[in-house]
């Protein structure tokens, strides 16, 4: 139920919004509580109910889901920006990006400019597919 759970929530938080991604949890949750519940409703000898539900055997003889790695791949990730320390906006780029072109993105975005008008920019530091921080001086 722990494995049914997390894999909702993944779900319910979009993981990365690629529909392979979405597919894959609400695929194996769909089967694993399908498992569970039919597992503890059904007493062993009621082979009757189980061909009721379509299947044939028990669903313990039943292969279980096997993972997709083209599901795992990401192309674009969110990477978040900070000035001074604070989080003041979000970009999505692409895995492969360049540390430069994360750069310009983030201070040319709209949401992060306000915070650098007035100020002097010191050191960009970018960590790859995480996060930019800019810090200023006065």
């Amino acid at each position: 139920m722990e494995l049914v759970n997390a894999l909702q929530a993944f779900e319910s938080a979009g993981g990365d919004g690629g529909r392979a991604t979405r597919s894959a949890p609400r695929s194996c949750a769909r089967r694993s509580r399908r498992r569970c519940i039919c597992s503890a409703l059904l007493p062993a000898r009621d082979r009757g109910a189980l061909v009721q539900l379509g299947h044939r055997e028990s669903l313990f003889k039943q292969r279980w889901p096997v993972a997709d790695p083209a599901a795992l791949h990401k192309t674009e990730v969110t990477v978040v920006v900070q000035v001074d320390g604070k989080v003041r906006g979000r970009l999505l780029v692409d895995v492969d990006a360049a540390d430069d072109q994360v750069r310009q993105l983030a201070l040319g975005d709209d949401r992060v400019r306000p915070w650098l008008e007035r100020r002097r920019v010191e050191k960009v530091v970018v960590v790859p597919n995480r996060l930019v921080n800019i810090v200023t001086r006065a």
